[in-house]
């Protein structure tokens, strides 16, 4: 391709909500930025993905909220069901209630309102190959564009929000960076979008996402129901990665014929992907790169939601990118401000959450029946220990709970132990440490949190 640039403070990978997010605010600061995305323009925006984003990131950011054709209805909150549906837990926070978006509107509203800011090329159907070093720093990569010509652009930063199986992070030379997730901290899922008649059937609980629990119809995972507008539905099923070429089966048995009832129905859309459900990646920059979205497991562990946290990470970025550039120094001493701001805030809900999902994941649905409908663990707890790292159950709190799970004493106690780990995990990240000297005595801390879970889980195995 001729008359195009290849050097650039800013590079961003990925035209998803985190890198358009990542190059408008790099551009508005007056950066140098060139945006890269595999897909063609008017494809940026289409994403297999439950839609669900909360207010609170708009605010955040002080950007428009959604509306017009990007919004597709509003909603209060989350609730999860327990697998007999008898209780649910409802969790309502700013993260939680907002909306649920039009994600090919939405997208092409976020890349538009990029360039407007000012980012100078945007290169679509251009596909990452691999990365560039001078000096054991990242200053670039190598691309290929749609006629197969290769081409290196030389960057300062690089930003890479180019999704979960970033080819980028894979090819990474860093002892940081983790390159490959392991399986049991992924789900593979598969969901369509249903329209039918609202003379046919009406949408249930319209003001909320709701998430079910249940081991048998979703091993590992969860089935979804997301209200799309008055009469149309986001709905899918998540399973263990083990499940690969059963999901879409399990989707049809489990998801479809129990939400379904009409025969008058049109699929708007459907497919499939993996999403990472776990804490972020332990580091989340290195020498010239920062990792930003689901290429860096930014991803709610409990329900999957990528949007809200993409989009801070992206700020995030930016302003570190800045930070960097003015300062002439790209080092992961420099950019590690990016991992403090992203582990200090969300990345210490998403590692409480993740204790919380491996959890979930080990109880029988007997025991996620008996546990939430005695309210032995309760979506105001969870709520407060996930986002403020605070917890105190008074003697008659703890009492009733007594109470309550006496037919089942080891439960109790094991969701307890829960607790007081989800507590412990969410002040650790909220005091990460400001300078890489002192990580690794923090990940040995934390890595001891996650053995204990484990042991605990082990424990209860046996004692079943």
């Amino acid at each position: 391709m001729e008359n195009i640039k290849k050097s650039f403070e800013v590079i961003v990978v990925g035209a998803g909500t985190g890198g358009t997010t990542a190059a408008r605010f790099a551009a508005e600061k007056g950066l140098n930025v060139c945006l890269i995305d595999r897909k063609s323009r008017t494809k940026i925006g289409e994403k297999i993905c439950g839609d669900a984003v909360g207010n609170d990131i708009f605010d955040f950011l002080s950007i428009n909220h959604p509306k017009d054709e990007e919004l597709s209805c509003y909603i209060k909150g989350a609730k999860l069901y327990s697998p007999n549906k008898k209780k649910c837990i409802t969790l309502l926070d700013p993260k939680q209630a907002g909306y649920i978006v039009n994600r090919l509107e939405f997208g092409q509203r976020l890349l538009n309102e990029a360039l407007d800011a000012g980012v100078i090329q945007f290169l679509d159907k251009t596909m990452a190959l691999g990365l560039l070093y001078k000096n054991g720093t990242v200053n670039g990569l190598q691309v290929r564009f749609e006629n197969g010509e290769k081409v290196e652009l030389n960057t300062k930063i690089l930003i890479d929000a180019s999704g979960f199986y970033s080819p980028l992070r894979k090819k990474i030379r860093s002892s940081l960076i983790e390159k490959d997730i392991l399986k049991e901290d992924n789900i593979l899922c598969y969901r369509e979008i249903v329209k039918f008649s609202p003379n046919d059937q009406q949408v249930d609980d319209p003001e909320y996402i709701s998430i079910i629990l249940d081991q048998e119809k979703a091993p590992g995972g969860y089935i979804w129901y997301f209200p799309k507008n008055e009469f149309s539905l986001n709905i899918g099923i998540g399973a263990f990665m083990d499940y690969k070429g059963k999901v879409k089966d399990l989707y049809q048995k489990n998801v479809f014929q129990e939400f379904i009832k009409t025969s008058r129905f049109e699929i708007l859309s459907s497919g499939g992907g993996v999403v990472p459900v776990r804490r972020p990646l332990w580091s989340c920059a290195d020498n010239g790169i920062i990792f930003v979205g689901d290429a860096a497991c930014q991803v709610n562990p409990l329900h999957g939601g990528g949007i809200d946290p993409s989009m801070r990470a992206g700020f995030h970025a930016a302003n570190s990118a800045a930070n960097a550039i003015q300062n002439d120094d790209f080092s992961i001493n420099r950019l590690w401000d990016y991992n403090y701001n992203v582990m200090t805030s969300f990345g210490a809900e998403f590692a409480s959450l993740d204790l919380l999902r491996i959890v979930l994941q080990s109880l029988s649905n007997d025991d996620l029946n008996f546990g939430l409908e005695r309210d032995l663990l309760s979506g105001e707890e969870i709520l407060k220990i996930s986002s403020t790292g605070g917890l105190n159950l008074s003697f008659v709190n703890m009492a009733v709970k007594a109470f309550k799970g006496i037919s089942r004493p080891n439960l109790l106690l094991d969701l307890n132990y829960l607790r007081i780990r989800m507590k412990e995990i969410s002040k650790l990240y909220k005091s990460f440490p400001e300078k890489i000297e002192f990580f690794s005595v923090w990940k040995e801390k934390v890595i001891e949190i996650y053995d204990k879970i484990k042991r605990m889980i082990v424990k209860a195995k046996t004692h079943k």
